[in-house]
This record gives structure tokens, sequence and C-alpha cells, in this order.
């Protein structure tokens, strides 16, 4: 599996049959790493500790990172304005 959006589906299919319940009531705010390839869930109070910890038991794991109780792990803002094409050169 390398589609980005597979993973990121299959992330969160599997966060939601498997884990959310537990860790929405429990670990509010913290991030998991879920493997897609096994369905294990590794959890921690940043994302870098998650994927730190999920790597160490599964090298070659496929992860996908959720904020819990979030819609998304991280927040992207995007504006646009005709007087900041300096950042495109």
């Amino acid at each position: 599996m390398s589609n980005p959006r597979q993973i990121a589906e299959r992330g969160e299919a599997i966060y939601a049959a498997r884990y959310k319940e537990q860790y929405e009531r429990d670990h509010a705010g913290q991030f998991v790493a879920i493997d897609v390839q096994t369905e294990q869930a590794y959890i921690s109070a940043t994302p870098e500790g998650a994927l730190a910890a999920a790597r160490a038991q599964a090298p070659l794991g496929i992860f996908h990172l959720i904020q819990v109780g979030h819609a998304g792990a991280f927040r992207v803002s995007y504006f646009q304005n005709s007087d900041v094409d300096w950042v495109f050169r």
C-alpha cells in the first residue's frame, strides 16, 4: 500500500473500528500512529513520540497519524494574497 489516500482511509477505518471510543474517552488530545498493515496503535503526547514508538516496534510499518478527538493531526493554514509572491521565488 503506497497511495497516501488509501493509507489515510485505511488508518481512519482501523481507528474508528478498534480505538476511537476508548482513546477519545481516555487519551483526548494525544497522538496515535496506526500501522495500517498490522492495525497496531502507538499513542503518545506528541506526534513525534507516537511515530518514534511505532517505528521502534515496526521499522517497516506504514503509519497513519491521528490526533485523538480532532479532525486531523495538524492544522494547515492557507491564504491568498497577491503581495506574497516572494514566497515562491
